[in-house]
């Protein structure tokens, strides 16, 4: 369904490539997911969290992997919304983390890891959709699902 070079996307961890999309999760420290953004998999992480920062509450703390170090952002995030970005730093980052700040941020880095794997628990083999629209509808849906029965229990 998705040929064009932007929903061309690529995987560190598998070493591959794919056509798609992606999703950027936003969970509270429970593994509840309160946001979500979809973007064309060849869209930079970092890029997509620039888009979302505004609909983020003041003076919440994002966690995130190596993937969304951008020190601009990271800066105006605070700037604009005192939004603190714990993102998970590289071993050759300009700035350093201390062992604690680099075991809180791998704590935080397993909630919404397993919040993902919980989505993906839900969904079927395959997922059957004629348009775009629709596929991001019922990947919206697991999304709402997984939120619904986090809310219940």
């Amino acid at each position: 369904m998705l040929k064009d070079k932007k929903w061309r996307g690529y995987t560190a961890s598998m070493k591959s490539y794919f056509y798609g999309v992606k999703v950027q999760l936003v969970t509270t420290k429970n593994g509840i997911p309160i946001a979500f953004h979809f973007t064309p998999g060849k869209t930079a992480d970092a890029k997509a969290l620039g888009k979302m920062i505004d609909k983020l509450p003041c003076e919440a703390s994002i966690y995130g992997d190596s993937a969304y170090l951008d020190y601009a952002l990271e800066d105006a995030a605070f700037e604009r919304k005192c939004v603190l970005l714990k993102i998970q730093r590289k071993s050759n980052s300009k700035r350093m983390d201390t062992l604690e700040q680099k075991n809180e941020k791998l704590k935080m880095r397993k909630r919404v890891e397993t919040t993902i794997s919980d989505i993906k628990k839900l969904f079927p083999r395959t997922i059957h959709a004629v348009t775009l629209d629709g596929f991001l509808i019922k990947l919206t849906l697991f999304v709402f699902g997984l939120q619904l029965s986090k809310s219940i229990n």
